[in-house]
């Protein structure tokens, strides 16, 4: 069994579609290729992101409800005596913490958080946020996605601020196809496109309604996503007239493809972390309208990178995806931002915390 300060585990529920488990999939392909012994750790089998983990990589299955997987990871603890574990969200946070009293080892526990409060899911996933104070305590460090989540973290769930250490989301930007030039994007077909959980917290009804508004008629709006707001966005945009002009064709593992044929990218949710899919559109070359939402407007430097508009006002949206259709901008300037979050970057990001974790004896309680 493979010992030493190379030998990790990264532990997520599963490889289901959404931003964290697939940063999870890209930091154990990327630490696995920068000479770690990475486990992969999930409790449930699921394909949307398997195909980020290079084939090398240890996948193990705890399996069995929370009870029983907390014991089996436990005892994964006790036998792979991993240096460093680091655990994907809220709720493997709490499960992480428990295994670590249950088994009683000394490997340093880095837990992290991938979304605010707002929008946990699942009892247990909510129920990081009030433990976090004493999650935070028992783990070396705990990652926040943005200065945003920990800010929230700390003022909102009083996280000790000296444990918490802010890393950027890693996004695969090298499978990018921008254009070479913003005349090349102007000749696109006016296509604007969005990404996300069909649910409340994107607030795709604002951008539905803000699509009404726009003055280029010619243009198509394209959501990729499933959820449970599916058929409302459907019947409202039957009730502004807008059956033809919008389409919700469900999830979509690859984006590459979309980006590729999109001429603006815009994010209207009331809360969001990080963006994966704003660093997405960013390095292909697009122009990129945001609500003031958190984690994006970091990632656009505050409006140098695209243009950033109140959440829930589909005038003002409407106006910003107008303008980003007639001057679409240069592509090179935002596919040179993007770069600073390419997957390579951050996950030396990582390998640096692991290490400044393993010299520091002040580390853990």
């Amino acid at each position: 069994m493979p010992t030493g300060r190379r030998n990790v585990a990264i532990y997520v529920p599963a490889l289901v579609g959404g931003g964290a488990e697939r940063v999870a999939a890209l930091l154990a392909s990327g630490l696995g290729r920068d000479g770690y012994q990475v486990t992969l750790i999930v409790d449930f089998e699921a394909p949307e992101n398997r195909g980020l983990v290079d084939a090398d990589i240890a996948i193990v299955t705890l399996g069995g409800g929370h009870a029983r997987s907390t014991l089996r990871l436990a005892g994964l603890l006790r036998e792979r005596r991993f240096a460093i574990a680091l655990a994907i969200g809220a709720s493997a946070n709490i499960k992480l913490v428990a295994a670590q009293v249950i088994a009683r080892t000394q490997t340093r526990l880095i837990l992290s958080y991938h979304g605010t409060s707002a929008v946990g899911r699942g009892w247990l996933g909510w129920s990081g946020y009030p433990l976090a104070p004493l999650l935070t305590r028992r783990a070396a460090r705990t990652i926040c996605v943005s200065d945003y989540l920990v800010r929230h973290m700390v003022e909102d769930w009083h996280s000790p601020p000296a444990r918490l250490v802010r890393i950027y989301n890693p996004v695969r930007v090298e499978c990018a196809r921008p254009p070479a030039s913003a005349a090349e994007l102007k000749l696109r077909p006016p296509a604007i496109i969005a990404l996300g959980r069909l649910a409340a917290e994107k607030d795709f009804t604002t951008l539905v309604n803000a699509f009404a508004l726009v003055p280029q008629r010619a243009s198509r709006l394209v959501i990729y996503g499933d959820g449970p707001e599916r058929d409302a966005l459907r019947r409202l945009a039957d009730r502004l007239g807008l059956a033809g002009r919008v389409d919700l064709p469900g999830y979509i593992d690859d984006p590459w493809d979309a980006y590729s044929k999109a001429s603006c990218f815009v994010l209207t949710s009331r809360s969001e972390a990080f963006g994966n899919v704003v660093v997405e559109a960013l390095a292909s070359g697009l122009p990129v309208v945001s609500t003031d939402c958190g984690g994006p407007v970091e990632i656009l430097d505050f409006g140098r990178y695209g243009e950033i508009v109140p959440m829930g006002e589909p005038t003002a949206l409407a106006a910003a995806i107008g303008r980003a259709l007639d001057q679409p901008g240069e592509p090179a300037r935002r596919i040179a931002r993007a770069r600073d979050f390419a997957d390579e970057a951050i996950v030396k990001r990582y390998a640096a915390l692991f290490d400044d974790v393993l010299t520091d004896r002040a580390a853990t309680p």
